[in-house]
């Protein structure tokens, strides 16, 4: 008489569920361990700042006379071939119109800035500490995190090139200048939360339109109108306003006085004393962008105008031409040079 087969012995669904979820736990703990900043880390390694980057960058389909060039970042994080911390006398702080990748390093406006200077007498080095999609969120954390770990920089100036990326910053945990200690642990040693930070600002900046790319003018279609689905939810202008107090606060910590730019686009105008912009398919138009900077620019002269720091409202100021910029918000060497040279007429007297 045959005996009948042993069953095997199953796990229980809730059984696999904890065996797989202890295998991703494990898996996540090694990534942390290994491209954490947990033991043995570098001051700079919490923030994630790219540094001693050498990469071949193509800006001809952006622009015309775009050519082939080597992006680099030097050891400490500032772009160019290196720099003594100590000679930087002007320090930039903003996002891609300040990091300006598909400008070679000697087209930048920062670039234009030094010249015109040294050209009128003085003795100035200009540092470029640009971040493509950077906020006053993230320059908060430069100035708490990145400067302070530069052996003996000093500068006398900050230069603050802000508005348009602040657009579209929400409040999260990550916004708040008073975070906890723990999520501030985590935000400057875990590798998923900066993988993680990566990857939503950069589905923002899509979703936003704020990524480079090449646009024709002449065929753009302008309105007096808003845009008919626009999408543009307001940021808090007071908590913006708070960072840049903080942000005043801290390039005084390092000695420097802090001077903010104002900015602007190229998908909006004045005419007559009107705004129009550039019609969109979908989505916020020029005119919903131009009301949208505008508030920004705005509170960023409010704060100014509370004594504690100099503003230069470039937005309103300074006139661009055709063929000053590649796409609605990024200049072209022609752009960037307008603007150097125009910063360098208004800060001669503070150098």
């Amino acid at each position: 008489m045959s005996k009948a087969p042993r069953s095997r012995p199953t796990l229980a669904p809730l059984g696999i569920v904890g065996i797989n979820l202890a295998v991703l736990a494990g898996f996540l703990l090694a990534v942390e361990m290994a491209f954490g900043e947990w033991i043995g880390a570098h001051p700079l390694g919490a923030l994630n700042i790219p540094r001693s980057i050498h990469a071949t960058i193509s800006a001809a389909p952006l622009y015309a006379g775009g050519k082939e060039f080597v992006y680099r970042r030097d050891a400490m994080g500032f772009r160019g071939p290196g720099v003594d911390p100590a000679r930087i006398t002007v320090l930039t702080l903003g996002g891609s119109t300040t990091n300006q990748l598909y400008l070679p390093e000697e087209a930048t406006w920062q670039a234009v800035l030094e010249r015109s200077l040294r050209r009128d007498g003085h003795d100035v080095v200009v540092a470029n500490a640009g971040l493509d999609g950077q906020s006053t969120v993230g320059m908060v954390a430069d100035l708490e995190l990145w400067m302070p770990n530069v052996p003996h920089l000093r500068p006398r100036l900050v230069l603050v090139y802000v508005g348009i990326n602040d657009v579209y910053v929400r409040a999260t945990w990550r916004d708040s200048l008073h975070r906890t200690k723990l999520t501030r642990e985590l935000e400057e040693r875990s590798a998923l939360v900066r993988l993680w930070t990566v990857i939503a600002g950069s589905l923002e900046a899509r979703r936003a339109g704020l990524r480079h790319r090449a646009v024709d003018f002449s065929r753009v279609t302008w309105t007096r109108q808003p845009g008919a689905a626009a999408d543009l939810r307001r940021p808090s202008l007071a908590d913006y306003k708070a960072r840049l107090r903080r942000i005043t606060a801290l390039i005084e910590d390092l000695g420097a006085a802090p001077v903010f730019i104002t900015q602007t686009r190229a998908d909006y105008k004045m005419v007559n004393g009107e705004l129009i912009g550039i019609s969109t398919e979908a989505g916020p138009n020029g005119v919903d962008q131009g009301h949208a900077l505008a508030r920004i620019n705005g509170a960023t002269l409010e704060v100014c105008q509370e004594g504690l720091a100099t503003c230069l409202d470039l937005a309103t100021e300074l006139h661009f031409e055709p063929g000053d910029f590649y796409d609605y918000e990024h200049n072209t060497p022609q752009g960037a040079e307008r603007i150097g040279r125009w910063l360098a007429e208004r800060l001669e007297g503070l150098v």
